[in-house]
């Protein structure tokens, strides 16, 4: 009798599961096809690793921006409603611009001019997140279908939504620090850690590899714009932060690569030390923006292009 039972049972799950898979293959196709109807313009969602994404995925499947930004989530502060229509902030939070160095070397998309924000160089690429992007079939199928991109899962979209409506558009926007106390001990904590400068062999390795990917891109075209974004005014003469500045600039010789400013950058109050609020991250911006490089400029030690 029990055998008879759950012979049953199984003969009922096997029925039902062809029409479950019918009613969700149908229920994805009807919101593919609103997702191509509507292209909704979704520029953050649900957490960092969304942002990321869709900051990727805005590169890889959007109009070829004319200059794009790369680096870490010192960058990423730069908010959209600054930058314009033609410049794409594709720094990346928890990355630095090693990552979005090799998504755009990768693509074959070359913009006119790519910003480099050098605060992070110490972070070598993750190349499981790059091919999370680029690998195949997922890279065409996303170009293909437009709903099987992270910009467009629905969490995504609802939380677009919401922002946009709150106060007109959807990126984060991130105020100055309302708690001195807080932000006192964040930057006493920074001082400490910054006391000692670091070991330079790794972020030399990773300089290497920034000026053979800058090198690359170089050679197909690309101005290249190299820059810090500012910090806490304590925290800018610290022995790590200038151990680090000289390193960048002994691989990136003003006059072979093209700098925003040779000299330090003037610091910011920031929130935590070394992240700007939007408002000063858009002000510097407008500084950065305007940066004249006379010439296409290449990586030091790179043959320029014929």
């Amino acid at each position: 009798m029990l055998l008879s039972i759950s012979s049953s049972s199984r003969g009922r799950a096997a029925a039902v599961l062809p029409a479950v898979a019918a009613t969700a293959a149908l229920t994805f196709g009807l919101y593919a096809l609103l997702i191509a109807l509507w292209a909704p313009d979704v520029r953050s969602g649900q957490d960092q690793e969304s942002n990321n994404a869709i900051a990727v995925e805005r590169f890889l499947y959007g109009p070829l921006p004319v200059a794009v930004i790369v680096g870490s989530s010192q960058a990423q502060r730069i908010p959209s409603s600054a930058l314009g229509p033609e410049t794409l902030n594709m720094a990346l939070a928890g990355h630095g611009p090693l990552d979005g160095l090799a998504i755009i070397a990768r693509s074959g998309r070359l913009p006119r001019r790519i910003y480099i924000e050098m605060n992070n160089v110490g972070h070598t690429t993750d190349a499981a997140f790059v091919d999370s992007f680029l690998a195949e079939p997922g890279y065409t199928a996303k170009r293909v279908v437009a709903a099987l991109r992270t910009t467009y899962q629905p969490s995504n979209l609802v939380v677009s939504e919401l922002r946009r409506a709150a106060r007109g558009r959807d990126d984060v926007y991130y105020p100055h620090a309302a708690d001195r106390e807080t932000h006192d001990v964040l930057i006493a904590q920074q001082q400490r850690l910054l006391a000692v400068p670091p070991d330079l062999a790794p972020i030399e390795h990773n300089l290497a590899e920034t000026k053979r990917l800058a090198g690359i891109l170089a050679a197909r075209g690309a101005e290249l714009v190299l820059f810090e974004m500012p910090i806490e005014p304590l925290l800018e003469q610290t022995p790590a932060i200038v151990a680090v500045r000289r390193a960048l600039h002994a691989a990136f010789i003003s006059g072979d690569a093209c700098w925003n400013d040779d000299a330090a950058p003037r610091g910011l109050p920031s929130t935590d030390g070394n992240h700007l609020g939007s408002d000063d991250a858009a002000v510097f911006w407008a500084g950065l923006s305007k940066t004249e490089c006379g010439r296409a400029p290449v990586a030091s030690g790179q043959a320029p292009p014929n």
